[in-house]
């Protein structure tokens, strides 16, 4: 797949790296993150970067590929660096990406 760009954030290693996503209790019990997250290094090594092997960034992205996530658990997306650097408290959605899709 290729490298996604949403109008609000860029799917790059720089916002990976600050995601808050795979810390988030909505994916604290997540088998499949858990999985993801294993690999994680190698998967910031492909360009172009692939969602499906990155737990996290959804306001990037959009819905998780994972679907064993928790959405009634409290979500930090706010408490987010990439969150905060690109204003995502004025867009559409605002939280809960993983499961309600990227930012606008």
């Amino acid at each position: 797949m290729a490298q996604i760009i949403s109008s609000k954030v860029s799917f790059t290693k720089e916002n990976v790296s600050l995601c808050m996503c795979p810390q988030c209790p909505v994916q604290g019990a997540s088998k499949c993150v858990k999985g993801k997250m294993s690999s994680i290094a190698k998967a910031l090594e492909r360009q172009p970067l692939k969602r499906e092997d990155i737990p996290g960034i959804y306001c990037s992205t959009g819905t998780a590929t994972c679907r064993d996530l928790d959405p009634s658990q409290y979500c930090m997306c706010a408490d987010c660096p990439v969150f905060n650097q690109n204003n995502l408290a004025s867009g559409q959605p605002v939280g809960y990406y993983c499961r309600d899709g990227m930012a606008k």
